[in-house]
């Protein structure tokens, strides 16, 4: 499926349309009619609009990306693991941590193209699928979407997934500022090697800390991620023989090494090497692209990071020295570049189920100058697993009790934003939902005879389970809702108080799972961990097109075990709500192990919107759901010519007619 060049016009108008910026509206409208309809996006390279940025200044960002079956220490890597440290460097050298496999990647890199640009530049990537056999769609974490919800990037949602062979144009406008980051919303393509860093920029008199840092450029944006030797379709639905579906280790910025215990040898690849100036203050952008279950916990060494932003919104600073974070989420500090040495370690762990497995990776961050490889493939080996990093404050500690700082952990709810929407933050609500999320054990008998054909994960042995969100497990449409609503039937969709009837017989109901709420309303979610025993296991919960306004977060390892406890317990604690001068605002929020979190957001972003847990494996197994703003007729029309797909079913006798 592709939109074509000539459309790239169509795919314009809609954005000036839409555009909720005055100054990038305005822009647009006399570039189109300069062009006289001959524009060509591809005069506009993106790597030209990383530059000191401007409010009244919009630019043009074009991409040119291609989808590939590719590989780790592959033939272009040539004797990078001989010891020619120039080989590892060759552009089309994947070198991940040393071990070869076979991976997917954008553009032959992991991770994929960092995208810099400017508050309301005009974002346009052609993402061609080379991929045989494979059909991918790319989101762009972090972006609202309000003009552009089709551009959302999430497969039979939002759009048709881009098939083998086709190419397919993302246009959308910066509109959030702040550190995100874009990945794939297809299987299991971003563990694969599907994400990268989206970083958009704003005057520095825009950014309320910009007199604590005096530089933010791309050679400090830190992508930390799992890692695993084989594809992550390989635990879809799962191995039997196999101990959960775990890393084997973690990478910065697509870089790291692999110790195998059993051999006792170590790959030799380079690290990861950011440079710093002695007496300068650096801003650092923390992106979390991990897929599985275990939180990140990032520390650099004899360093204090000082965390003025998340999920790109502007928080009141607040200086910890380990930072944790899971999935999908994202945090900007400053570090203050004055130790005495010339080269520190920085270390990311994994936390929570993964502990017992010991994971970590480091980077070097140096005082240095001159070629990274220098520093890149260290002489001295990096602290043993067992010799820790000192901790005296903690941001997001897996099992912080929110609401105490004075202990040194710091719950997101403990940092304060700058300015707030009281209409928001203290309205009386017009939904008050419960989300109770669990990942349900299901029986042989469903998954093999009387309901086959389900989604599930097998964990080990004969452990298999389905996630649900209010014993709902989301399965998708044919077509995307947002962009053929005239496909719309209304049985179609599900939720607690309509279930299909061939959930009758069933406590857990694969469905589409549909949550309708009217445009303009205050909302205000209770979302909450139904699993029946207590683990280290924070889930962090995205809410697509919009953000969230964080009231509070706490924890009760005694109940709830079921969702009606649940819900008696929500409705008391909505009742005993205190009112939050300026709470933090995220569109990633972890919820605390067998805790919950309460948010809210003005349902003002009409569309179709996913919510999900942002571990790859808990999506696919159906912990999400759609939340319908507004009606069809509220929602922006796509391009002409937008891309088509469906099932194709036609009755029997009109197929004859056609053959015979």
């Amino acid at each position: 499926m592709i939109i074509l060049r000539s459309q790239t016009l169509a795919v314009l108008s809609v954005i000036v349309l839409c555009a909720t910026s005055v100054n990038a509206q305005s822009w647009l409208q006399a570039l189109i009619k300069s062009t006289n309809g001959t524009l060509d996006v591809r005069s506009f390279p993106g790597e030209q609009c990383l530059r000191q940025c401007d409010e009244t200044q919009p630019r043009i960002c074009y991409f040119s990306w291609t989808m590939e079956h590719y590989h780790v220490m592959g033939p272009a890597c040539r004797d990078c693991a001989k010891g020619n440290h120039t080989d590892c460097y060759h552009p089309a050298c994947i070198t991940a941590d040393g071990v070869e496999r076979g991976v997917m990647s954008l553009n032959r890199h992991i991770p994929g193209p960092a995208i810099n640009v400017c508050h309301n530049d005009l974002i346009v990537v052609d993402i061609t699928n080379a991929m045989a056999g494979t059909a991918a769609a790319i989101h762009w974490h972090g972006l609202h979407q309000r003009a552009t919800p089709y551009m959302d990037g999430v497969p039979f949602i939002t759009q048709c997934p881009i098939g083998f062979g086709n190419t397919f144009r993302y246009a959308f406008l910066a509109t959030e500022p702040g550190t995100q980051f874009y990945h794939s919303h297809s299987g299991h393509h971003k563990v694969n090697g599907h994400y990268g860093a989206l970083i958009v920029r704003e005057p520095r008199n825009a950014d309320p800390n910009g007199d604590l840092y005096h530089y933010d450029t791309p050679a400090h944006v830190i992508v930390g991620s799992d890692w695993m030797h084989i594809d992550g379709e390989m635990f879809m639905p799962g191995l039997p023989s196999a101990g959960g579906i775990m890393p084997v280790n973690l990478l910065i910025n697509g870089r790291g090494k692999f110790h195998d215990r059993e051999k006792n040898e170590t790959t030799n690849v380079p690290l990861e090497v950011y440079t710093v100036r002695r007496g300068a203050r650096f801003r650092f952008r923390f992106i979390n692209a991990a897929s599985h279950v275990c939180p990140l916990q990032l520390q650099i060494e004899d360093h204090i990071m000082e965390v003025i932003a998340s999920d790109s919104f502007h928080l009141q600073p607040r200086k910890v020295d380990t930072l944790i974070s899971t999935s999908g989420e994202r945090y900007d500090f400053v570090l203050e570049a004055n130790g005495p040495k010339d080269t520190y370690w920085i270390r990311l762990r994994a936390l929570g189920p993964c502990a017992e497995l010991e994971l970590e990776q480091f980077a070097v961050l140096r005082y240095t100058t001159g070629p990274k490889e220098n520093d890149a493939f260290p002489t001295t080996l990096p602290p043993p697993y067992d010799q820790q990093f000192p901790n005296v404050a903690t941001a997001n500690h897996p099992n912080a009790t929110c609401g105490r700082p004075e202990f040194g952990d710091y719950c997101i709810t403990d940092f304060q934003a700058y300015d707030s929407d009281e209409s928001v933050a203290n309205g009386t609500p017009d939904h008050q939902l419960t989300f109770g999320f669990v990942n349900s054990l299901v029986t042989f008998q469903n998954m093999f005879e009387t309901h086959p054909y389900e989604h599930f994960m097998n964990i080990h042995g004969s452990v298999m389970l389905q996630g649900a969100i209010n014993n709902l497990s989301l399965s998708y449409p044919p077509f995307p809702l947002l962009t053929q609503p005239e496909q719309i039937d209304e049985s179609m969709f599900c939720d607690e108080n309509h279930r299909p009837a061939r959930c009758a017989d069933r406590r857990l109901c694969t469905c589409i799972h549909r949550v309708k709420i009217e445009l303009g309303d205050l909302v205000e979610l209770y979302i909450l961990d139904l699993t029946p025993s207590v683990n280290d296991l924070n889930h962090p919960f995205h809410l697509h097109g919009y953000q969230m306004f964080v009231m509070e977060l706490g924890q009760d390892r005694r109940v709830p075990v079921t969702y009606e406890i649940a819900q008696q317990i929500a409705r008391q604690r909505l009742l005993q709500r205190n009112t939050v001068a300026l709470p933090p605002r995220k569109d990633t929020i972890s919820i605390p192990s067998r805790g919950y979190a309460r948010v809210r957001f003005r349902a003002n972003n009409p569309g179709f919107w996913l919510m999900h847990c942002h571990y790859e494996w808990h999506t696919a197994v159906g912990m999400a759901l759609v939340l319908q703003v507004g009606e069809t007729t509220d929602m922006v029309k796509p391009p002409t010519g937008f891309p088509k797909c469906n099932s194709y079913t036609p009755a029997v006798d009109e197929l004859l007619k056609e053959v015979l």
